[in-house]
């Protein structure tokens, strides 16, 4: 596990700010949901010195209770997967979250090579403050 979680983003949507978090002094993922259309990762501190919340936005979806549950899901999946990335490391980066699958073209039989009708595309952190 690294030393820190880099997530692309600050304070204030767009303001070009990374902010790193003490994976050591993570105490709990305190919630993942999705609601007004903005998907929210909170995450306790445990350590004496960094006693604090931060909370990390990335664009939602508002496409129905799937979509919704799925969205929860990948955002939960990118935080796990950077939690438990780059053993020995330094910093983790914390992934984007998939904002639309890509399409595949519709299939009468054909084999091979599988035309993309609609190319994926990542929702990316709009901001991540820390409280006390």
């Amino acid at each position: 596990m690294a030393n820190f979680l880099k997530v692309n983003a600050g304070p204030v949507a767009a303001d070009g700010i990374e902010t790193l978090i003490p994976i050591g002094n993570i105490g709990a993922i305190a919630s993942v949901v999705n609601a007004a259309n903005v998907t929210t990762i909170t995450i306790q501190m445990a350590n004496f010195q960094t006693v604090g919340t931060y909370v990390i936005t990335v664009p939602g979806v508002a496409a129905g209770a799937a979509a919704i549950a799925l969205r929860e899901k990948d955002a939960t999946d990118a935080l796990n997967a950077a939690l438990t990335a780059n053993p020995g490391g330094v910093v983790s980066t914390l992934g984007a979250v998939p904002a639309l699958l890509q399409v595949p073209a519709a299939q009468s039989g054909q084999q091979g090579r599988i035309p993309i009708t609609q190319a994926a595309s990542f929702a990316q952190y709009s901001t991540c403050i820390y409280t006390v």
